[in-house]
């Protein structure tokens, strides 16, 4: 009966550690207690069984988490586990048509964002000069790579 608490203190320690890097990595707690389940059965195979089975429990347990991380590290075990997704997109950026000094039309309510239409190109703008309301005249004030800065167009 004491073989099969050493072993399975043994197994369910090297599950927890496994279930730390694999499941919850960065939570230290199923780690921890896999150290100590390891730990705890390498003690009570000393205290059951003597100090020569004792030295055999301890150095199978060595070899045993030895080999398992040489395999995981050799083999593509972390590929496969991993995201290997490449993101392909980038962000839309503004026409090179729209240039400071431009006049165009808000098409929705700019508190402080939303969009404008500026000669027939529909983009995303900030404003500068406060809220500005929808149908009002703006005039491009800045460029950047994504928006537009634009104030109200004063005449």
């Amino acid at each position: 009966m004491e073989w099969l608490l050493v072993c399975m203190l043994i197994l369910i320690g090297a599950i927890l550690v496994l279930m730390e890097f694999l499941v919850f990595p960065g939570v230290n707690v199923a780690g921890v207690l896999g150290f100590i389940c390891i730990l705890a059965g390498v003690y009570f195979g000393y205290s059951y069984y003597g100090s020569t089975t004792g030295h055999f429990i301890l150095l199978g347990t060595a070899l045993f988490g030895i080999g398992i991380t040489w395999y995981v590290l050799r083999s593509n075990t972390w590929k496969k586990l991993s995201l290997s997704t490449k993101i392909e997109g980038s962000v839309e950026g503004v026409d090179d048509s729209i240039h400071e000094g431009d006049c165009g039309e808000a098409l929705s309510r700019l508190a402080p964002m939303g969009n404008v239409k500026i000669g027939e190109t529909v983009v995303e703008a900030e404003s500068w000069s406060g809220y500005i309301d929808v149908h009002s005249p703006v005039e491009v004030v800045k460029v950047c790579k994504n928006k537009i800065i634009v104030q109200l167009k004063t005449v």
